[in-house]
């Protein structure tokens, strides 16, 4: 599922002469753009949006204004992407990073890849409860578990600054005021994502992959790196859960026994692996049977 944001820029002069925004779709940037969707243009508006239930990462669009009345058209727009609907489509909070189109998009392979999908959770403390989420200092929401705001409110009040509160270390939310005055406690309200690797960590793994052996420079790709960065990933992961949870406890009632998780994922690794070793494999193929030079006899 793809989601396409369409901005007009002035939209009173294009609507005195069109009446539609006509959408285009191609699986490849310079292929054969073929009629999707119509899309009602309204007076006053300016930002549209359009969910393709069939899109994908890999789908190229392109737009047009159109009058239905006269069959009069505009040239078709630049040749896009459009992004994954997000889990919070209204978020105030800002992210971490800018990321443009194909950065977002190795961040979403790499995701899929390692099984680190992102998930939605809500702190909400209101009507003159405890606020057990608060820190003795008064500054410090804790949010339970690792992740990043989209949407923080404090007594119906929106913060839209990652200055205020500053995130610290995934889980703390630390605001420049008081939260706590007298004996009143205030109401919070934050929606947040969660997920084992922020997008920042998963694309830091991707600029830090090494280049696999054998491979030269020239020839490595985007697919190369993603299976690196996957693998870095998931071993780090794994060395902290061995040194963090790895034993096995047993009780007179119960039994934790972690191995089969760790197995599971030690399973999702060698696959990787196999994945970027075939890789390795035809990219030295190619550049033998690319090679040129003299054959002595």
């Amino acid at each position: 599922m793809i989601k396409l944001n369409i901005q007009v820029s002035d939209i009173n002069t294009i609507i005195s002469m069109y009446n539609q925004i006509r959408i285009y779709t191609s699986s490849s940037e310079s292929g054969t753009y073929v009629h999707l969707a119509y899309v009602p243009l309204v007076a006053g508006v300016s930002n549209y949006t359009y969910t393709h239930v069939q899109g994908t990462t890999d789908t190229w669009y392109r737009s047009s204004y159109f009058n239905s009345v006269t069959s009069v058209e505009s040239a078709l727009s630049n040749a896009a992407k459009g992004s994954s609907p997000s889990l919070y489509p209204d978020a105030t909070y800002p992210e971490e990073c800018d990321f443009d189109a194909d950065q977002e998009i190795i961040i979403r392979k790499i995701r899929r890849l390692i099984g680190d999908l992102k998930d939605l959770k809500r702190l909400y403390e209101c009507d003159g409860e405890f606020c057990s989420s608060i820190h003795s200092d008064g500054h410090t929401i804790d949010m339970g578990e690792r992740g990043w705001p989209v949407s923080v409110s404090i007594n119906s009040v929106e913060y839209t600054s990652l200055s205020d509160p500053v995130v610290h270390g995934y889980q703390y939310l630390t605001f420049s005021g008081s939260l706590i005055s007298g004996t009143q406690n205030p109401c919070i309200d934050v929606w947040f994502y969660t997920f084992t690797f922020s997008d920042r960590e998963i694309y830091d793994a991707y600029s830090d992959a090494m280049i696999p052996p054998l491979v030269t420079s020239s020839c490595v790709t985007d697919d190369h790196l993603i299976l690196q960065a996957a693998i870095d990933l998931l071993e780090s992961m794994t060395a902290d859960d061995l040194i963090n949870d790895g034993a096995t406890i047993r009780d007179d009632q119960t039994l934790y026994d972690p191995s089969p998780g760790l197995r599971g994922r030690n399973d999702l690794l060698n696959r990787l692996r196999k994945q970027l070793d075939a890789l390795v494999k035809e990219c030295i193929r190619s550049s033998i049977h690319g090679a040129t030079g003299y054959l002595i006899d």
